[in-house]
């Protein structure tokens, strides 16, 4: 498995990229919008697929980069139902499951 952690630093938040080794499916986390660029060219160095995009939470000292990721790579959007996000693709309840190669994210 792949795991990067990479942190930014105006808005003190953290985001993840995880993915299988063998398919280079991927999964990033938490990504900040202000980081789009960091974050793609990890993504290309990598050689990674970007199924998917996951906002854990929502809130005003950061801006999520999920829906310019969906746009340059054409991953899916999951964010948790509770929060009504709009043009969100996966409504993530708990019990749900995030599936990427051979490993998953359980909610």
């Amino acid at each position: 498995m792949i795991f990067r952690q990479m942190y930014d630093g105006i808005s003190s938040t953290y985001t993840y990229v995880l993915a299988d080794t063998a398919s280079g499916a991927a999964v990033i986390i938490d990504p900040v919008y202000e980081q789009l660029n960091r974050d793609l060219a990890l993504i290309r160095e990598l050689g990674l697929r970007l199924l998917y995009t996951i906002d854990t939470h929502c809130h005003a000292d950061h801006v999520t980069a999920s829906w310019m990721l969906q746009h340059k790579t054409g991953c899916r959007i999951g964010a948790a139902a509770a929060i009504g996000a709009q043009n969100v693709d996966l409504e993530l309840n708990h019990g749900d499951r995030i599936v990427f190669g051979e490993h998953a994210l359980d909610v």
